[in-house]
C-alpha cells in the first residue's frame, strides 16, 4: 500500500519553482505562503538555492525536513548564476503546470488554485499571470504592477506580438505556464532574462492575466536578486543591454514582429536618451535595424499606451 507521501508524489499537477540567492531573511515568508495554499490537486515546491552565503541553504534544509512530501531542495555547492539556477530548478518540474516564485516574493491565498482553474478552462492559454502588489520590507503597498494593462491589451488573450511590443506584461512571480510549452532549457547557454524565456513559451499559444491581486512583489533599494537589483530601468544596468539583445534575437527569428519590436526599441531609445543611459545606442541600433514605416505612423498612439503601462499617465 502506498503511503500518503507516495500518493502525493505520484499525483503532482503543479510544480512551484522557487529560486533563491542570499534571501534567508525573506524565504521563510515566501515558503510559508506557498505551503499554506489550498489546492484540489497534488503539488510540489522545488527550491533552488544558488550557493548562498547567508544561511539560505540551511533554511531550505529545515523546510525539506519538516515537509518532505512537499519540498524538493536543490542546493548548489557552487554559484551558477541566475539563469542556470532557474533552468536547474524548472528542469526538475514534474507537474502539468509550472509556477515560478522568486524567494523574496509572496503568494496570497488562492493564488495557485485560481491559476490552475484558469488553465484547466482555457486550453489555448499556455501561461497565466495575475495582478500583484508592489511592497517593501515595511509592508507598505506602493502600487499594483501594470494595473491598467486591461486598457491596453486583451488580458484574456495576450499574444507574443503584445509581449514584444510592450515588454514584460506580468510579474515573474505571478507566472504559471504549461510544462508542455516550456523551452528547451538545455539549449540556453548564456545568461538570459525571464522576458526571453516567456517569449519562447508564447510560441505555443497566448497568455492571460487574472484581474485579481494574488501575490506580493517585494521591492527594496537593497534587492539581492539578479532581476530586481538591476532592473530594466536601473541606470547603467547590464540588464538593459541584455534586453535589447533579446529583442534583436526575436526580430531575426521572425520578421512578422518587426513593427512590434521597432515600437518597443524606439520607445526604449527615447527613455535612455532622457536618462542619459549608455544603452541608448543599443536601442537606437535596434530601432534602425527593425525600422517599420507602419511603426512610425503608429508611434503617436503607442507612446501614451507604453507610458500608461508603466504608470506614468
Amino acid at each position: 500500500m502506498m503511503s500518503l507521501g507516495d500518493v502525493l508524489r505520484s499525483n503532482i499537477k503543479v510544480s512551484v519553482c522557487v529560486v533563491a540567492y542570499n534571501q534567508k531573511e525573506y524565504l521563510r515568508e515566501c515558503l510559508d505562503s506557498l505551503i499554506n495554499q489550498e489546492l484540489n490537486c497534488g503539488y510540489e515546491i522545488i527550491v533552488g538555492d544558488d550557493a548562498s552565503s547567508d544561511g539560505t541553504a540551511d533554511l531550505v534544509k529545515e523546510y525539506a525536513n519538516k515537509f518532505p512530501d512537499l519540498i524538493v531542495p536543490i542546493l548548489h555547492e557552487k554559484n551558477l548564476g541566475a539563469t542556470k539556477n532557474y533552468i536547474s530548478t524548472h528542469g526538475r518540474a514534474r507537474g502539468e503546470y509550472v509556477s515560478h516564485m522568486d524567494g523574496d516574493d509572496i503568494a496570497y491565498s488562492g493564488k495557485l488554485q485560481k491559476q490552475v482553474d484558469y488553465l484547466d478552462k482555457n486550453k489555448k492559454s499556455v501561461l497565466v499571470w495575475h495582478k500583484v502588489n508592489v511592497f517593501n520590507d515595511a509592508g507598505e503597498i506602493n502600487k499594483i504592477l501594470h494595473d491598467r494593462l486591461n486598457e491596453i491589451v486583451d488580458v484574456e488573450a495576450i499574444t507574443k506580438t503584445d509581449f514584444l511590443k510592450y515588454g514584460m506584461l506580468g510579474a515573474h512571480s505571478s507566472t504559471m505556464y504549461r510544462r508542455s510549452a516550456a523551452p528547451k532549457f538545455e539549449s540556453i547557454k548564456s545568461e538570459v532574462l525571464d522576458y526571453f524565456l516567456i517569449g519562447l513559451v508564447l510560441d505555443f499559444g497566448t497568455a492571460c492575466r487574472i484581474e485579481e491581486v494574488l501575490g506580493g512583489y517585494r521591492l527594496n533599494a537593497d534587492k539581492k536578486t539578479f532581476s530586481k537589483n538591476k532592473s530594466l530601468y536601473f541606470n547603467k544596468s547590464p540588464i538593459r543591454k541584455m534586453y535589447s539583445k533579446h529583442l534583436l534575437w526575436f526580430f531575426f527569428q521572425d520578421g512578422r514582429y518587426r513593427e512590434a519590436i521597432f515600437l518597443n526599441s524606439f520607445f526604449n531609445f527615447l527613455v535612455d536618451i532622457r536618462f542619459l543611459r549608455p544603452t541608448a545606442i543599443d536601442f537606437l541600433f535596434l530601432s534602425i535595424r527593425s525600422f517599420s514605416l507602419s511603426g512610425i505612423l503608429n508611434f503617436s498612439k503607442y507612446y501614451p499606451e507604453a507610458m500608461k503601462l508603466r504608470g506614468f499617465s
